[in-house]
């Protein structure tokens, strides 16, 4: 007698074996990290901008199956916040995020680097609005994330060069130009252009 896949009603994955024993599958999150631009120009409203659609954002990949994690980059990457389902903690950690905490200038293969790290990544949400200092550096660390699976979506504002970003995203449709007091609201749609999280 072979095992049955079944469905609870809490709408939870089960196996049921042939003694009737049914064990739930635990369905395994994917990570989806934010990589936010906190070079100079980014002060002020942007960067409050950024901030509240990171917060909506994680909530929604939340919704979605996703765990959020959080990295900033200027004149090099760091790491804000680890990939976390925790709404309370990923809005402390994002807290302490401020301009010019990793430099002034925008060396985003920098942060793609950091992003390449990651053993679990589904999705790479980047938001600047400058160029950055190496085209072909970002393109070729791009490619390296898309060789293993990894989307790229990519959200611009002002100064950012809307044909790079399309070239960098997975696909150009993944790439948008935003005008400055629309970011929020872009940031937090990314999380539409997620796929299903849940993997088993």
């Amino acid at each position: 007698m072979r095992k049955l896949l079944t469905l609870s009603k809490e709408g939870k994955l089960r196996l049921r074996a042939p003694d009737g024993v049914e064990t739930e599958i635990q369905a395994r999150r994917r990570n989806a990290l934010l990589l936010i631009d906190t070079s100079g120009s980014m002060a002020g409203a942007k960067i409050d901008q950024a901030k509240s659609g990171a917060i909506d954002f994680a909530h929604s990949a939340t919704r979605k199956g996703y765990a959020t994690a959080l990295a900033i980059f200027a004149d090099r990457a760091a790491m804000v916040c680890d990939p976390s389902i925790d709404a309370a903690h990923f809005t402390r950690k994002l807290a302490h995020l401020e301009v010019g905490l990793v430099g002034g200038t925008t060396d985003l293969a920098a942060g793609l680097v950091l992003a390449g790290k990651f053993s679990e990544l589904a999705a790479v949400v980047i938001v600047t609005d400058g160029q950055t200092n190496s085209n072909r550096a970002a393109l070729d660390e791009g490619a390296r994330l898309k060789s293993r699976g990894v989307d790229i979506i990519c959200i611009g504002t002002d100064d950012a060069d809307s044909e790079f970003l399309k070239r960098l995203a997975t696909r150009s449709d993944l790439a948008l130009h935003v005008a400055a007091q629309e970011l929020r609201s872009a940031i937090t749609g990314a999380s539409r252009l997620l796929g299903s999280g849940d993997e088993l």
